[in-house]
């Protein structure tokens, strides 16, 4: 793993590509591991296992924004 870092806006959650590697670890949605929330490896954003929690949209869940 390299040591380059990424901040988020708000926290890294995980996606459902990481929950799929490893079910028993990681749910989408999910804040990532506590010493990661705010500055976490590159290699993770880049692989697609975690995103920013304001850019995760979870499938299969509306809000009142999607009726208007």
């Amino acid at each position: 793993m390299t040591h380059l870092t990424v901040t988020a806006k708000t926290e890294w959650v995980w996606t459902d590509k990481a929950e799929q590697q490893e079910p028993k670890r990681h749910r989408a949605g999910e804040t990532v591991w506590p010493h990661y929330v705010k500055d976490a490896p590159k290699e993770w954003l880049d692989d697609g296992l975690m995103v920013d929690r304001s850019e995760y949209e979870p499938e299969g869940q509306t809000d009142l924004f999607d009726f208007m």
